[in-house]
């Protein structure tokens, strides 16, 4: 009895000990298995935080201001507020006591409307290098023709002759004034232009001038000549 109670008990250690080595390998196995699967993950960079800020549009009122110019101050001894809109191309506003509303078609070369008390009806091409501008305006024929190379600006309106000479001073980024010398109107006209703040000063028509520009220079100006002309 001794003998089958002490096989019994070698039998039941066996058992425990395989057991518990059975036991050892799951572990070794399992975490064998788990480094491989952790080992096997492909690592990943933290990208960049997204910042929220993003580059600001520019606003579309911020892009049709830019094209709506202003010139204001006084002349011909009156007060100036013109507004030349190149969205919808009208001139509107006030000049010499008078209102003004003129129409610019470009598909038709045409400047229609009212100014200085007057109908208008003109035709105009254009070019780079000049525009012709002919038709009717303050109670008169009219036909002006500017030359932006060579810097002068002929023909006639209020039934007087214009000749105005220029140098805009394109190629000079040091020299900012531009000064304009002739004659319409039957009476000098001696002004000078600030590029840097859009001042114009002098005179002409026998009375100083004192206009401010915003978003438009001296191209509007003397394209659009006959509407600063006061009518005699």
């Amino acid at each position: 009895m001794k003998k089958i109670y002490l096989i019994i008990i070698a039998m039941t250690v066996c058992v425990n000990c395989l057991c518990a080595s059975e036991t050892e390998k799951s572990k070794v196995v399992s975490s064998a298995d788990f480094e491989s699967l952790t080992l096997s993950v492909p690592k990943t960079e933290m990208s960049a935080p997204v910042s929220l800020e993003s580059k600001t549009a520019v606003p579309e009122s911020e892009k049709s201001r830019n094209k709506i110019g202003t010139i204001k101050g006084g002349m011909n001894h009156s007060p100036v507020n013109v507004m030349i809109d190149k969205r919808q191309w009208t001139i509107t506003g006030g000049i010499n006591l008078s209102p003004i509303n003129l129409k610019i078609d470009h598909e038709t070369g045409s400047i229609t409307g009212g100014a200085n008390h007057s109908p208008v009806q003109l035709k105009f091409v254009w070019t780079p290098e000049e525009i012709l501008t002919e038709g009717g305006a303050n109670l008169s024929p009219v036909q002006l023709k500017v030359n932006w190379k060579q810097g002068i600006l002929m023909g006639y309106s209020n039934h007087s002759p214009v000749k105005i000479e220029f140098d805009m001073k394109e190629g000079s980024a040091d020299d900012n004034i531009v000064y304009l010398k002739g004659y319409a109107n039957y009476s000098p006209v001696e002004l000078q232009f600030d590029k840097v703040s859009g001042h114009l000063t002098g005179g002409m028509n026998y009375s100083p001038v004192d206009l401010y520009f915003e978003n438009c220079d001296l191209y509007d100006f003397l394209q659009y000549f006959f509407v600063f002309l006061k009518k005699r």
